[in-house]
């Protein structure tokens, strides 16, 4: 039997909790999502459950703009850097 950190609860309902609390928020108001996003792992994983959660909505209420930004500090890897803008580009290609 697999140890579960979550308890006796499976990480697909815990994925579904986390879901439904993303959408109902998003449903809440009208107010823009400002989402930032570095790149890392901690970021990169709060965008993919917004991401994805948002996604899950019928197309109808999807009016909620849902801003993705980044802070280029001058410091980071360039490796990094370029990680970071191309990802953005693509956000903004799939998000369209």
């Amino acid at each position: 039997m697999a140890l579960s950190a979550f308890k006796g609860v499976s990480i697909a309902d815990v994925e579904a909790s986390i879901f439904s609390e993303i959408q109902k928020l998003y449903l809440e108001d009208d107010v823009p999502w400002v989402v930032g996003y570095s790149g890392g792992k901690d970021s990169t994983a709060t965008l993919q459950l917004i991401w994805r959660a948002i996604a899950e909505l019928p197309k109808s209420d999807l009016g909620k703009p849902v801003h993705v930004i980044s802070t280029d500090t001058l410091v980071e890897n360039p490796i990094i850097a370029s990680w970071v803008n191309r990802s953005l580009e693509v956000m903004g290609e799939a998000a369209e």
